[in-house]
Parts: C-alpha cells; sequence; structure tokens
C-alpha cells in the first residue's frame, strides 16, 4: 500500500498550506485576536470531543468509508473559507472542517489493519516521517507564494480543498473495502451511541488511572503543553503585527521552524550516547530552561533578526522535550494502563489547544501580543519546577 504515504503527505500538505494563511486572512477579513483565538477555541474543542469518538465509529462503519467522509468535511469546510468574507460562514468552514481531524487517526489505525507485525509499523512510519516533512516544507512555501496573489487567501483554501478531494478519490479507488455489512449495524442511532458512550467511558477511565504514580508527569506536560500551545496560537499574528512580515516570508517562517525542528531530531540522535547519561529530570529542566529564555527573548526581540534565532533555539528544545516526555510516560506505564494513560496524556495538547487561544485572545486585547506571548514562560516555570521536585532518577534509555 504504497499510497498510504502518499495520504500522509497529502493530509500534511493541507495543514501546512493553512498555517500561514489562517491568521492573515482572518485580520483582513475584520477579525481581531480575541476572534482569532474563539475561532481556534472553537475547532479545538470539536476535535477534542470528535477524536475519541471516530475510533468507535471506524470500528462499527469500517475506516475507508469514514476516512472519505473526514477528508470531504475537510474540503468543505475549505470551501466554505474561499468564498465568504463573512465571519460567520468562515466560523462554520473552520468547525465542518475540524471534524477532518479525525484523518490522521484513522490513516494510522489503517497501517495498523494493514501490517500486521511491529517491525513492519515501525518502518512504514520511519519512512512516512520523510513524505510528511517534505510535504510540510511544500505547502508553507507554495502557501506564502499563493498568499501574495489576487485573491491569494482564496486560492490557498482552494488549493486545501482540492488536496483534500484527490486524497478522498485515492482512498475511495485504492483502500480495501472494510466497511460493515448491514447485519452488523442495528441502526444509526445506536452507532453514534455507541460513539458517545466511548466518550463517556473515556472520560470515566480518568477515574482509575493511578495517579501518584503518573500525576507529577501530568503536570510537566499539561504546563509544558500550555505555553507551547499560547506560543503556537500567537506565532503568526506576532509575525503580522510586531514585525509586519507578510506572504511568501510567513511561509518561509514556517518552513525554517520544519527544518530546525528536523536538524533537533537528527542531533538528538547523533548525541544520544551522551544524553543517556543525563538523568531524565535533569534533561526535562535544561530544556524548560532553554524554553522559559527563548520565551522571554521572543517577546522582547524588536527585530525579525533577533526574533529569529531565538523561534529556532525554541524549536530545538521543543523537539528534544517531546522525545523526551514520551519516552517517560511510556516507561512509566504497565501492560495493564498503558492505553488510558497514553490517551489522557496525548488529550493534554488538544486540550491546551482549547484553552490557550482564548487565553491569548483576551490577553492580547488588554495587554498586547507581546505580553501574551512572554506569558508562555509562566508555566513552562512551573513545568521547570515540578520536575525540580521529583526525585525519579532514571535515566532515558
Amino acid at each position: 500500500m504504497r499510497l498510504l504515504y502518499i495520504l500522509f503527505f497529502l493530509d500534511m500538505l493541507n495543514l501546512a498550506v493553512f498555517l500561514p494563511v489562517f491568521n492573515p486572512f482572518i485580520k483582513s477579513i475584520g477579525g481581531t485576536p480575541f476572534i482569532i483565538g474563539i475561532l481556534n477555541s472553537s475547532s479545538a474543542l470539536v476535535s477534542l470531543l470528535w477524536n475519541p469518538i471516530v475510533g468507535s465509529l471506524s470500528d462499527q462503519l469500517g475506516r475507508k468509508g469514514l476516512l472519505v467522509k473526514c477528508l470531504w468535511a475537510s474540503a468543505i469546510g475549505s470551501l466554505l473559507m474561499a468564498f465568504s468574507n463573512s465571519l460567520i460562514v468562515v466560523f462554520l468552514g473552520k468547525l465542518i472542517g475540524s471534524l477532518g481531524s479525525g484523518v490522521g487517526i484513522l490513516l494510522r489505525s489503517i497501517v495498523a489493519d494493514i501490517y500486521r507485525t511491529a517491525e513492519e509499523k515501525n518502518t512504514f512510519f520511519n519512512k512516512c516521517a520523510s513524505f510528511m516533512s517534505v510535504g510540510f516544507l511544500l505547502g508553507s512555501v507554495s502557501s506564502g507564494f499563493i498568499s501574495e496573489l489576487e485573491n491569494g487567501f482564496s486560492m490557498a483554501f482552494l488549493l486545501m480543498a482540492a488536496i483534500m478531494g484527490v486524497a478522498s478519490l485515492i482512498s475511495m479507488r485504492t483502500l480495501p473495502d472494510d466497511s460493515a455489512t448491514p447485519n452488523q449495524i442495528t441502526s444509526e442511532t445506536s452507532i453514534l451511541n455507541k460513539g458517545v458512550t466511548e466518550l463517556k467511558s473515556a472520560a470515566a477511565n480518568l477515574k482509575t488511572i493511578a495517579w501518584d504514580r503518573y500525576k507529577s508527569i501530568f503536570y510537566i506536560k499539561g504546563f509544558y503543553d500550555f505555553s507551547i500551545s499560547i506560543i503556537f496560537t500567537n506565532i503568526g499574528l506576532i509575525l503580522i503585527n510586531e514585525f509586519d512580515v507578510k506572504g511568501r516570508t510567513i511561509g518561509y517562517v514556517f518552513m525554517m521552524v520544519s527544518l530546525f525542528r528536523i536538524a533537533a531530531n537528527i542531533l538528538k540522535l547523533k548525541f544520544k550516547n551522551i544524553l543517556v547519561k543525563i538523568r531524565v529530570k535533569n534533561q526535562i529542566i535544561g530544556g524548560g530552561i532553554v524554553l522559559f529564555i527563548s520565551y522571554i527573548a521572543m517577546a522582547l526581540s524588536e527585530s525579525i533578526i533577533v526574533f529569529m534565532p531565538f523561534l529556532a533555539i525554541m524549536v530545538f528544545a521543543r523537539a528534544f522535550l517531546d522525545t523526551i516526555l514520551t519516552e517517560v510516560i511510556t516507561t512509566k506505564t504497565t501492560q495493564t494502563d498503558r492505553g488510558k494513560v497514553i490517551g489522557a496524556y496525548e488529550n493534554l495538547y488538544s486540550f491546551n489547544m482549547f484553552v490557550a487561544p482564548l487565553f491569548s485572545g483576551i490577553l492580547s486585547q488588554i495587554f498586547g501580543q507581546r505580553f501574551v506571548l512572554g506569558s508562555a514562560a509562566i508555566p513552562i516555570a512551573i513545568s521547570i519546577a515540578v520536575a525540580n521536585g521529583e526525585t525519579e532518577s532514571e535515566k532515558t534509555e
């Protein structure tokens, strides 16, 4: 199934086209940072509620059919944004497009269905990372150039709709049919009820987690994700409002962010033998301190020339900490609770992407964009403090 690589590529390409143009587009039709915060938080809430249900529905209906529906939802949302300058219609398009957030989950599930052994799956995802990196680079650069054209924002959203349309055609024609037979489906209502039941079950599982074992790493990850969400929500607005960065230059910035992250992952592998000798606790504290300094420096930067090096440093530190924190939670979990713990752990980012835009939108209206960017230093400082209070002495493997 080599075309699965193309589907992952197209999914990342779609995201990369979206990121550089959305904030400038909303600003161009009269949106304020607060409005942008409402839009992003609302779509994040839809994703937060929808994604746990996608897995359950795919078990009932089959993954192929649901994947195609999610791809079309994403395409329809992009079309609505392409043909309207009304904030209300754009809001509706953003919410509909958020139903496409399940595409990544479904693609990973399809990979797990098709490739049976752990070695086959690991090989696929290792190769797939290259396709996704290329997709992000191409999407970022092309989006920046397109946005400079007449009706450039509309053209960018039309490109996104076309990308998802192509992905849906590939899915329909190439993926194996796994749709449920009529006697497997009792009714549409029962299927929806199953999804809601799964969501309630996931919430109930939170009560059964041994929080004494995991609370410290959850605190560290939660506040770390909150700081990252603040930066992610405001980086585009800072570039536009503070440094007057437009069009292709925004695309170049996102391209460089991708290159920085790739370089960080390569360096981490290169220095693995050195890092393994450093206590996990100290690695987390060190990475957190670098983030703290980079947040403050970016907030105080008066020129893009000063801003970009600290952005690069932040991306390096984030890539480093993402890997470390994943290793920690994987090591701490047991066979009996691994699924629900990691599920709750990963949802921290989705929750923070719901909270951070609202938080940022309100504060930016009062104190300005730079203050909000600098405020990301507060949650990362809390993460550092929690890590410093840990007595855990294990080393990464």
